[in-house]
């Protein structure tokens, strides 16, 4: 299920991964549009009882809806974002302290106090500086009341996110349980200022969007499908539970994107291609290549609001000059690709075309086509996504632990894809990566393993089983 906008859509696939029934409906709510398709899917024999999962696509939890555009619409977020305290675990980096790279408006309204003590790691894996509990007691008495979530970073937490692990529970045992505590290792990333960001970012953001991702959770739950378990889709368009997902908020931007790209390539049985994003009007908004059935991702410093982060979103390419300029920028190789049109205004783009071009090609590509159901593309992505799970960890290659610190690597991998919510008994290995780093003294490499496989069955989270239950005892 999409909700980009004004315009949503929504798709029920089988098991096999058929599209069933798919829906665009004028409307921005969630109610809306489940009302629509379980109306859809009623003469095919679908009822509510029978839905496994609810995967939402979701452009705007309203405190996300500025977050994918310029500098400055930050001013748009609603005033409950979390006050966070940030702390930097690297005392010798305070060449760039914390937050100096953030608009100053904006580190004033969401940072009530950071730190910088000593303590992270070296390459190695051994100790950066030691740990300065001492500093983090007095700094977890300053902020204690004040604040709605903690920001922990430590210099190399990817290699051994140890110092971190201590950090937070300084804090905790002096702050109690109020309050979050997120820590940047969990967050991926090498660099230490991108990290920080992004973790900084993810706490002020947790507790807002999960208070309207429990809107969401009550939606579904009202229409008798409080047995099926909530996902909600990213931007690398796979997808997580509801309660892991909110935990990573920033994952979400581009999540509609992302889906409709995966979409695409569903509906159209394509892996390489180019996909145009349509609007209501019948325009092309951008262009995204689709590699191996998933979406090209950005690469390097994305600015979230002029924040430099380690996020990475779908390297979309809006149109300019034309479409077919996009085209042209959108491929990194020479060769002609098909172009798949989805999106609300897919057919009238197709329609508008000359006779000639329709089925055949624009400059760039080897055709033209809308699938079937291309209006709903983004919902059929987002129902047939994966649950992913990843893990980095950055090793020297002469480490003699090197096989072992491999298999740990794999193993956090699928434990975090379980935690996302793929079935234990399906996850798999999707991708191994060691990429060498460079201006080190000993060859040095940067692991990177995905793990994956199908959501869970049989599964309610906590509130959905006590809405069950209280219905149940209301009778």
């Amino acid at each position: 299920m999409a909700l980009p906008g004004s315009r949503s859509a929504a798709a029920v696939l089988d098991h096999d991964g058929r599209v069933v029934v798919a829906v665009e409906h004028e409307t921005e709510t969630a109610e809306s549009v489940l009302d629509a398709v379980l109306d859809a899917a009623r003469p095919h024999g679908i009822t509510a009882s029978k839905i496994d999962h609810v995967v939402f696509a979701v452009t705007d939890l309203r405190v996300m809806d500025a977050l994918a555009a310029a500098t400055g619409y930050w001013r748009g977020w609603p005033g409950r974002l979390a006050k966070v305290a940030a702390v930097r675990l690297g005392a010798a980096t305070t060449s760039v302290p914390p937050l100096t790279l953030w608009p100053p408006e904006m580190r004033d309204r969401v940072v009530v106090a950071s730190t910088c003590l000593s303590g992270g790691a070296m390459l190695d894996g051994s100790d950066y500086e030691p740990l300065d509990i001492e500093g983090l007691l007095a700094f977890a008495r300053q902020i204690s009341g004040t604040v709605g979530a903690v920001a922990i970073t430590g210099v190399f937490s990817s290699v051994t996110p140890r110092h971190e692990l201590a950090a937070a529970e300084v804090i905790r045992e002096e702050m109690g349980a109020s309050g979050a505590i997120l820590l940047s290792h969990e967050y991926g990333g090498l660099g230490l200022v991108e990290r920080e960001n992004a973790t900084i970012m993810q706490a002020a953001l947790t507790a807002p969007v999960a208070e309207e991702a429990a809107k969401l959770l009550t939606a579904v739950n009202q229409r008798g499908l409080s047995r099926a378990e909530v996902f909600l889709a990213r931007s690398d368009g796979t997808i997580a539970t509801l309660d892991n997902a909110v935990t990573h908020p920033l994952s979400l931007l581009g999540a509609t994107d992302a889906t409709s790209v995966v979409g695409a390539a569903l509906l159209s049985d394509e892996q390489d291609a180019l996909v145009g994003l349509t609007k209501v009007d019948g325009t092309v908004r951008a262009v995204c290549a689709l590699t191996d059935g998933r979406p090209r991702m950005t690469v390097g410093h994305t600015k979230v609001t002029g924040v430099p982060t380690g996020l990475s979103i779908p390297a979309l390419v809006p149109i300019h000059a034309s479409v077919e300029e996009a085209i042209d920028r959108a491929k990194d190789a020479p060769g002609d690709l098909p172009l798949l049109l989805v999106g609300p205004g897919a057919r009238t783009f197709v329609q508008s075309l000359s006779p000639r071009i329709v089925g055949t090609a624009l400059a760039g590509t080897v055709r033209v086509e809308s699938p079937v159901d291309a209006e709903a593309a983004a919902a059929v992505g987002a129902a047939a996504a994966p649950v992913v799970g990843e893990a980095r960890r950055i090793v020297p290659l002469n480490s003699p632990h090197l096989d072992e610190i491999r298999a740990a690597v794999r193993e956090a991998a699928r434990a975090s894809a379980m935690r996302a919510g793929a079935d234990p008994a399906k996850v798999a290995l999707v991708c191994v990566e060691e990429k060498p780093l460079a201006y080190l003294s000993d060859p040095t490499v940067m692991m990177r393993v995905r793990a994956g496989g199908p959501p869970r069955a049989g599964w309610m989270s906590g509130k959905a089983k006590a809405a069950v239950h209280a219905r149940e005892d209301a009778r």
